[in-house]
C-alpha cells in the first residue's frame, strides 16, 4: 500500500491531520475556557497570540522555503505542533497559554504556507482545477476532529487522553505523508520574491474576499461552540451540532468545488458563494433554536466553502509573482483573519452579547459582494 501513495495523496492526508487538530480545539474551547478561569475576552486573547505568531511565519514564509524544502518544513512543523498539543491541558495561567499559543501559531503559520504550496504546485503539473478538492480535505478533517470530540465529550473522556488517542494516531501519520510530497518546483529570477511588492489589482480584491471569507471560517470554528451552549442553551453533543453542520457542508462545497467553477467560471462561482454566506447569516442572526441554527450554519458552510480555495488557485498562478509569495500573501489574509477576526469577536460577545457575534460577517460579506461586482474582469478568470 505505501507504494502506491504519491504526492497528491499524501499532500490530501496532511491538510485532513492539521485541521482534525482544529476540530480538536473547535470543540473543546469551552473547557480550556474553564480550565484557564477565563472570560470572553481572553479566549479572545489567546486567539490573537496564535494569530501574531502565524502572521509573522507568514510574512518570512519564502525565505524559510527557500532555505528548507517544503515537504522537510511541513513535516518539522506538523511533529512540533502534535506534541505542543499534549501540554494544552497542563496550561492553567492565561499568560502562560498566550505564549504557548504564539508558538503554536509560528507552527502552524509555515505548514499552511507550505502545505499549500504543494497543493499549487501538484495543481500546475496536473493542469486542472484541484484546489477546492485538497481544502475538501481540510474540512472533512475539521468535520471528522469536531465530530470526534463531541463524541468522546459526550462519552466524558477527559481532555488530556482525548488528546492522547489523537496524537498517537495522527503523529506517526504526519511523519509517513511528509516523506511522500513533491519536489519544490523551481521559480524565474524575474517573479517577485517577496510579499513587499505594488501588488497588482487581482491580490488586493482576493485578500478582501479571503479575509471576509476566513473570518467567518474562523469565526464558526472559535465561537459556534460557546454560542450553542451560552446562546441556545443547549449542552453535550449539541455544543457540537453547529460545528459540525457547518463543516459537512464545507466538505459538500469543496468537493464539487472544482466541477461548479469549471461550469460556472470564477465570477460567476464567486457571486453565488457569497449569496450564501449572507443567507446563511441571517437565518443565524434572526432566529435562536437547534433547528435554525442547523440551516443557517449549514447553507454558511456551503457559501464560504470555496473562496479560500479559489483564492490560492488564483494567487499561485499570477503572472511575475513566485507562486510561494502569491500564497503567503494569501496565507496571511486568511489565516490572520481567521485568528485575529475571532479575537475581535471577543469584544462583540463581551459588550454586545454572544447572540450577536456573527454580525460583523453580514457587513463584510455585503461588502464583498459589491466588490466583486465592481471588479469582474480581475476575478473573471
Amino acid at each position: 500500500m505505501i507504494n502506491k501513495i504519491n504526492d497528491a495523496i499524501s499532500c490530501r492526508a496532511l491538510f485532513f491531520i492539521i485541521s482534525f487538530y482544529i476540530g480538536l480545539w473547535t470543540i473543546r474551547i469551552p473547557s480550556i475556557k474553564d480550565q484557564l478561569h477565563t472570560d470572553y475576552i481572553g479566549i479572545g486573547y489567546i486567539l490573537g497570540t496564535f494569530a501574531f505568531g502565524s502572521i509573522l511565519v507568514m510574512i518570512f514564509a519564502n525565505e524559510i522555503l527557500k532555505k528548507f524544502p517544503s515537504k522537510v518544513t511541513i513535516s518539522f512543523s506538523g511533529i512540533m505542533q502534535g506534541t505542543l498539543w499534549i501540554l494544552v491541558p497542563f496550561i492553567t495561567e492565561l499568560s502562560m497559554f498566550m505564549i504557548f499559543s504564539f508558538i503554536f501559531g509560528c507552527c502552524y503559520g509555515i505548514f499552511e504556507v507550505a502545505i499549500n504550496l504543494q497543493a499549487s504546485n501538484i495543481e500546475k503539473r496536473e493542469k486542472k482545477s484541484m484546489m477546492s478538492g485538497f481544502h475538501a480535505f481540510f474540512s472533512l478533517g475539521l468535520l471528522s476532529g469536531s465530530f470526534c470530540t463531541s463524541i468522546l465529550l459526550r462519552l466524558n473522556v477527559s481532555f488530556f487522553p482525548n488528546i492522547l488517542i489523537y496524537v498517537a494516531v495522527l503523529l506517526p501519520l504526519t511523519i509517513l505523508f511528509s516523506n511522500f510530497l513533491l519536489k519544490d518546483l523551481h521559480t524565474s529570477s524575474n517573479e517577485k520574491g517577496s510579499i513587499f511588492f505594488l501588488w497588482p489589482p487581482l491580490i488586493f480584491v482576493l485578500v478582501i474576499i479571503t479575509m471576509t471569507d476566513s473570518l467567518s471560517e474562523g469565526g464558526v470554528d472559535s465561537w459556534a461552540a460557546l454560542y450553542m451552549r451560552d446562546a441556545v442553551n443547549v449542552d453535550g453533543f449539541y455544543i457540537g451540532i453547529a460545528t459540525i453542520s457547518f463543516n459537512i457542508f464545507m466538505v459538500v462545497g469543496r468537493f464539487t468545488g472544482d466541477a461548479i467553477r469549471d461550469k460556472l467560471g470564477v465570477y460567476l462561482f464567486f457571486i453565488i458563494l457569497t449569496l450564501f454566506s449572507i443567507i446563511g447569516l441571517i437565518i443565524i442572526l434572526m432566529f435562536n433554536s437547534i433547528l435554525s441554527s442547523i440551516i443557517g450554519f449549514s447553507v454558511l458552510g456551503f457559501g464560504i466553502s470555496s473562496i479560500i480555495p479559489l483564492s490560492y488557485s488564483l494567487a499561485g498562478k499570477i503572472e511575475g509573482v513566485s507562486s510561494t509569495v502569491g500564497i503567503s500573501i494569501i496565507s496571511i489574509a486568511t489565516y490572520g483573519m481567521f485568528m485575529v477576526g475571532p479575537a475581535i469577536m471577543g469584544f462583540v460577545a463581551k459588550f454586545y452579547g454572544i447572540n450577536n457575534v456573527f454580525s460583523p460577517m453580514m457587513i463584510l460579506f455585503c461588502a464583498c459582494l459589491l466588490i466583486i461586482i465592481l471588479f469582474r474582469k480581475k476575478i473573471n478568470i
